[in-house]
């Protein structure tokens, strides 16, 4: 029979249409949106409560918010320098809603609005404070005030707000935990460390705008940095937390981390193929669904969702195992088939005789993953729409593009043989080992009951990719701003 012959008859049309479902699938992932947010493992149809708690984590002030320290330089005075610029700087970038350091410089504008509109601002402003004994009374308070550390503040306004209704506007405005005040900006009240917070225009889950906002407070500092009197050790150092930059950090790390274990799951199971098969068109043909498998999970999670998380192409390493199995079965059964059948194209006797077998797996691992589908929480919906679409589209690459690649399966034979008695030489040892491991079982059975609940973590904590040190600066520098 001619090479022609042994191919499936509309194999050229398969390989077109496949080269063009990968190139589709390709060209969605290119214009896909990758997050790292973790309220996808939150309910999709959550109650009023649950649906503020969402509402606050995407777009709310705390998502916002970037909590920045200074420290090194020479001295306090030198952190505040550079405090001070790096305000004026970023208040002039445009990106943030407000830029809090302690430093009032810029606020004339403001603090002269208010003065204007005291009497409509004060809340000590009711019709008996306008009478006698009520003026009288507001302007003894005021005159009280003259003795204290800020009565220099208020003395230039004696004439013009007798009644003090500015100062009450002040001790309104004033938190109660403060942050300590430092030549003029904000410290940390036990550390050597100028503080300030700078809350962005974009909401918390546009994670491209926040990590904008991160590197123009970068770049803000490395200007204000410039002009320190401090060098060398004594340099000033940029501290930086908040909700926006663990998104930040936890999408880059996630991203790391799924290429990590894709290419170290690459490396190994192509070490075992070449193993195998001692043929590097048999380790392509190998990969070939797996790669199939991937673009078409990730492009159907992308049309789904309209966004895919890391940790859905994290868990698509797992697919490899599963995957590559296909394109493994049919490489040495279509070859087996094809040398005991008189010359028979073995990619025909293994459609007949061991597609079927095939097919009944996939059934059976698309039934087991389709109850994430149905999932109330969007994480898990993603993983499991990527795990049914990336098996059916690796099953169907390997039913019609392997045949009309490798009509007679792999060529080479490799170590399979030496592999195979190593691999049994391990399972016939196992039955030796029952005592011990049946010693190991009941000892894991008792560590999980002796540690209770312990072991079992339901918190979104237990997902973050976030370090603890990152996790203890945070609260350090929450605390300084109180």
């Amino acid at each position: 029979m001619s090479q022609a012959g042994a191919r499936p008859r509309h194999g050229a049309l398969a390989l077109v249409l496949w080269l063009l479902l990968v190139a589709a699938g390709i060209g969605v992932i290119a214009r896909s949106q990758f997050s790292a947010d973790l309220s996808a493992f939150l309910p999709a149809s959550p109650d009023a409560k649950q649906r503020l708690l969402i509402e606050q984590l995407q777009s709310g002030i705390a998502s916002r918010t970037l909590f920045i320290g200074i420290e090194g330089g020479a001295d306090a005075a030198d952190r505040a320098k550079v405090s001070r610029e790096m305000g004026r700087l970023l208040r002039a970038g445009g990106l943030f809603d407000q830029v809090q350091n302690g430093d009032h410089s810029d606020f004339r504008e403001a603090g002269t609005w208010v003065f204007d509109h005291r009497y409509q601002l004060s809340p000590a402003v009711t019709p008996d404070h306008f009478t006698a004994a009520g003026l009288r009374d507001a302007v003894l308070d005021t005159l009280s005030l003259l003795g204290t550390p800020a009565g220099n503040a208020f003395k230039p306004l004696l004439e013009r707000d007798p009644t003090g209704e500015s100062a009450r506007i002040a001790e309104a405005l004033i938190p109660a935990t403060a942050p300590k005040s430092e030549e003029g900006v904000w410290a940390a009240r036990d550390a050597p460390r100028a503080v300030m917070l700078a809350s962005t225009h974009a909401a918390g889950s546009d994670l491209d705008a926040q990590a904008e906002a991160i590197a123009a407070v970068q770049r803000a500092f490395g200007e204000a940095a410039a002009g320190a009197r401090g060098q060398g050790a004594q340099a000033p150092r940029l501290l930086m937390s908040g909700t926006a930059v663990f998104s930040v950090q936890s999408r880059e790390s996630i991203k790391a981390e799924a290429i990590h274990l894709a290419v170290v799951g690459a490396i190994v199971m192509s070490g075992l193929l070449l193993l195998a098969f001692a043929s590097l068109r048999a380790l392509v043909l190998a990969l070939l669904p797996v790669a199939t498998g991937v673009v078409g999970g990730t492009a159907a999670v992308s049309l789904v969702f309209g966004n895919v998380h890391g940790l859905t192409m994290g868990f698509g390493s797992t697919l490899i195992g599963e995957t590559v199995d296909y394109a493994i079965y049919y490489l040495i059964q279509a070859r087996a088939v094809a040398q005991g059948a008189g010359g028979e194209p073995g990619w025909r006797r293994w459609r007949d005789v061991h597609w079927p077998t095939v097919r009944l797996g996939l059934l059976t691992s698309v039934c087991g993953f389709a109850a994430l589908v149905f999932s109330g929480f969007p994480g898990l919906a993603q993983l499991g729409v990527f795990s049914i679409a990336g098996l059916v589209v690796a099953a169907l690459a390997t039913r019609f593009v392997l045949p009309v690649l490798a009509p007679q399966g792999a060529t080479g034979r490799g170590l399979r043989r030496f592999m195979a008695q190593a691999a049994g030489a391990i399972v016939h040892t196992l039955p030796r080992l029952r005592w011990p491991l049946a010693a190991l079982g009941a000892a894991a059975a008792a560590l999980v009951l002796w540690q209770g609940g312990y072991l079992w973590r339901a918190t979104l904590s237990a997902m973050s990719p976030v370090p603890k040190a990152a996790q203890q600066l945070d609260e350090r520098l929450r605390a300084d701003i109180g």
